[in-house]
């Protein structure tokens, strides 16, 4: 019993943990190659739309877009900006995934060490 509740423990924080990973990751950011319109200025006569990179942020998946017009320009927000629900929940799962394998390894380390 106290082997399945140490086994839930580890399970639930590394949930919590690639969540808090996933979550920080919007802090990884870059361009493009998606195109968004920031303004209507453009071109020889100055009336065709201006379109420029999307900043966007997450890693090793994209899952929050800056939204033109909405939000402070070149400045990411969970609020104001376009969020992909499934681009952050394969966030999760990656950095979760990841996490089992190093506590798995990290225990199977320990247990090598600890026999006699």
């Amino acid at each position: 019993m106290k082997n399945r509740l140490t086994k839930l423990g580890l399970i639930v924080l590394a949930l919590a943990m690639a969540i808090t990973l996933a979550l920080l990751s919007a802090f990884v950011e870059r361009t493009g190659p998606q195109l968004a319109q920031y303004g209507n200025l453009c071109g020889p006569a100055a009336t065709d739309p201006c379109y420029k990179p999307v900043l966007k942020g997450g890693f090793p998946v994209a899952y929050l877009f800056d939204a033109p017009g909405v939000s402070r320009e070149r400045q990411l927000a969970f609020v104001e900006d376009n969020l992909s629900l499934a681009g952050l929940i394969l966030d999760v799962v990656v950095y979760f995934v990841t996490l089992l394998i190093a506590l798995a390894v990290a225990r199977g380390r320990s247990l090598i060490t600890d026999c006699p």
